[in-house]
Formats: structure tokens, C-alpha cells, sequence
């Protein structure tokens, strides 16, 4: 192969991203970066993965981490390395509460994926820099992630209490919320499982079903959450029937892996998508644009430009179709979300109305007061019984 030059070093990675939305970056051997558009997203856990490239032989290696992230590295003969990513997998389980805003606007701005497209993506890349297709379709695969072996239920210790259950309430509260108003990547982001053994021990002795058990009250709440975001109750349970038969034919605990989220993202998706039947493109932009940048400054002159058309067109349309001026459905959403801080995180008055953009923490609470019939502080009490 001859030798690329920066040129073709450059079209390769953006016809790449414009074909797949993967980001892409390119460091020579001597470490110097390509300055390439657009910008790869740094994890907020400064990760040593993304300073010190590993060293590759010639098969392309995905490394993935235990948040889900994956980053796939290639080969660039003689001469340098591209890195693919991050991405996010649509496998991946998150097992906390991510209360760390730096961590959801950093998994919002990330595509996801499968392994299998990025084993895909390595296969296409490696033929067009080594002129020869991969030997084999497994490629090199590395991980953070050590599994922890599960404990049977009736192992696990018996300090469940008052604590858990709240917690377990405020979990579910917050996961209707997002399923009702079809925000699916914030849940394949951000959902919260019990720790295995903390709830459903009238089936401790028998692990698989003790599962099924959870999994099925997972479905039933999605159902109801969709339900309540528009879904027509038929759409929602003969989508839960097919859950059902899929989550009762399983024969191991294996085969129920991540199940959960999936499910959850599942019905968000077809709120989502009865969203977009609802409205129009223009407004539906707008909606989804208010949603991912919450804890930012949002103006309708700012919302109009980020979708590209004007400011008059916008707010007399989104006021046709739901029945709110814009600026009113800002403040709305921001509420919505300053109701899961107060009850899954230990953030002030003050702070959370300076994170959402509040004038102050009066107009905060007037807000608040006006959209929920009560003030944040009795809210917050309320909800941590």
C-alpha cells in the first residue's frame, strides 16, 4: 500500500463519520495528533486508554469499559493509528445513578452501537488501509470490565430496609418519567437495577425465576409509564405480551442479561415515535433539542437557530401543536427535571435552580410552586417517605 497522505488521512475519517456518526481520531507513530472535525468527547473519568493508545501488531482492537464506552483502534501501516469512538454499546448496564452532569452530557453526545457493527466498521477499514480483507471475522478484544460473580439470594445479607425500598421508589419514579416522555437514551444511559438479591425473595431459591419475576414487574411498569405518554393501551400490552412469552421461555439467567434496560428503551422508543407522529419535524427538533440541553441556556432565539429556521415560525408553530408558548415549555421541562434532583440527589435550592438556568432561586421556587402545586422543599420532603 502506498503511504497516505494527510489529505487522504482526513477524507477517510470523515466520509467514516459521515457514514456512521462514529468519531474518529488520528495520532502518527510519533504521537502527533490530525487535527479532524468534529472533536472526539473526552470521558469525563480522564481514562488512560484515551492518552496512551495501546500498541497494535496489525489486527484492529476493541476496548471496551465497564460503562458501556467502547473505542475501536486500527492500524494505519507505517504510519500511524485512528481510533474509532468513543461509542456507546447498546448492550451496556448501568447499575448506578448517574448524578454527575459532566457524565450525562457526555453519554448524550455519544452514537450507540453493537459490537457487531464495530467489528463491521474494523473489517472495512482494515481492507481500505491494508488492501486485504481480515483473516478472520474475530478481531482483537480488550476489557476493563471484571464480572463480579453473582451471589444466590439467600447468600446475600438481609439488611434491606426503609433506605432501599425509598430509594427503589425514587429509581422507579424516575424511570416512569423517562419512558412516559420517550427519552430512551437518557434510560440506556442511566438506569438503576436493585442489587441482585435486595428485592424478590419469595423466589430466593430459585434464582432464574426470582428474575423473571423482576423482569415481568419491569414490564408492567414500562407498560403503564408508555400508557401514560400517549401509547394506545393495545400497542402497549401486546407489546408486553411479547416480552412475556420472550422473558418466560428463557431457561438461564444468561439469556435475561441486560433485559431490563431493554425493555425500558423499548417502550420509550415508542412513545418516541408516537411523538413524531404528533408533530412535526420542526417541532419535534425542538423538543428533543430542549430536552438534551436542560442544564444550558435556552432562549427561543437559541432553539430556532440550532434547528435552523426562524424564531416567529417556530414559536407559532409550537404553540399550534402543544398548546404551550415555548418559553413556558422550557421552564416546564425544567421543572421536570429539577423534581428528579430533589428527590434522587442531595443538591440545594440554590444550586439546582443555578444548574436549570432559574433567574434565582425565588424564580425557581416560583416555578416550581406554579407548575406542581407545591413548593420544591415540601416536594423533597414528600418524597423521601
Amino acid at each position: 500500500m502506498n503511504r497516505l497522505s494527510t489529505s487522504d488521512l482526513t477524507q477517510i475519517a470523515e466520509h467514516l463519520y459521515g457514514m456512521t456518526g462514529f468519531f474518529v481520531t488520528y495520532r502518527d507513530h510519533h504521537g502527533t495528533p490530525l487535527s479532524l472535525r468534529p472533536e472526539a468527547p473526552s470521558h469525563p473519568g480522564t481514562l488512560l486508554i484515551e492518552n496512551e493508545w495501546p500498541v497494535l501488531k496489525k489486527t484492529p482492537l476493541l476496548y471496551t469499559l465497564k460503562d458501556g464506552t467502547a473505542y475501536l483502534f486500527l492500524d494505519v501501516p507505517e504510519q500511524g493509528m485512528y481510533r474509532i469512538g468513543p461509542v456507546l454499546l447498546q448492550s451496556a448496564l448501568f447499575r448506578a445513578h448517574i448524578q454527575d452532569e459532566a457524565y450525562h452530557q457526555f453519554y448524550k453526545a455519544l452514537p450507540r452501537t453493537t459490537e457487531n457493527r464495530l467489528i463491521d466498521c474494523a473489517h472495512l477499514m482494515y481492507r481500505l488501509l491494508h488492501g486485504e480483507a481480515l483473516p478472520k471475522r474475530e478481531i482483537e478484544q480488550q476489557s476493563d470490565i471484571q464480572e463480579a460473580e453473582i451471589p444466590l439470594v439467600a447468600d446475600a445479607p438481609s439488611h434491606t430496609g426503609v433506605t432501599a425500598y425509598r430509594k427503589a421508589w425514587q429509581r422507579e419514579q424516575q424511570i416512569i418519567d423517562w419512558i412516559a416522555t420517550g427519552q430512551s437514551e437518557r434510560l440506556a444511559t442511566t438506569y438503576s437495577l436493585p442489587a441482585y438479591g435486595e428485592f424478590g425473595t419469595l423466589a430466593r431459591h430459585q434464582p432464574l425465576r426470582a428474575e423473571k419475576n423482576l423482569l415481568l414487574g419491569t414490564v408492567l411498569l414500562s407498560a403503564r409509564a408508555a400508557i401514560r405518554g400517549g401509547l394506545e393501551p393495545d400497542e402497549a400490552f401486546s407489546l408486553s405480551d411479547r416480552m412475556i412469552e420472550t422473558i418466560e421461555a428463557a431457561t438461564s439467567i444468561a439469556e435475561l442479561r441486560n433485559r431490563h434496560v431493554r425493555i425500558t428503551v423499548s417502550f420509550a422508543e415508542a412513545v418516541k415515535e408516537l411523538q413524531a407522529l404528533r408533530h412535526s419535524p420542526h417541532v419535534l427538533a425542538a423538543i428533543r433539542y430542549i430536552q438534551q440541553h436542560l442544564y444550558e441556556p435556552l432562549s427561543v432565539s437559541s432553539i430556532s437557530q440550532a434547528i435552523h429556521v426562524s424564531s416567529n415560525y417556530l414559536s407559532v408553530l409550537f404553540k399550534d401543536e402543544t398548546g404551550l408558548p415555548l418559553a413556558r415549555y422550557v421552564i416546564r421541562e425544567r421543572i421536570r427535571e429539577a423534581k428528579r434532583l430533589l428527590r434522587s440527589s442531595d443538591d440545594s435550592l440554590l444550586t439546582i435552580s443555578n444548574k436549570l438556568h432559574f433567574s434565582s432561586q425565588s424564580h425557581f421556587s416560583q416555578a416550581f410552586k406554579q407548575t406542581t402545586g407545591e413548593t420544591p422543599t415540601h416536594y423533597r420532603q414528600r418524597s423521601e417517605f
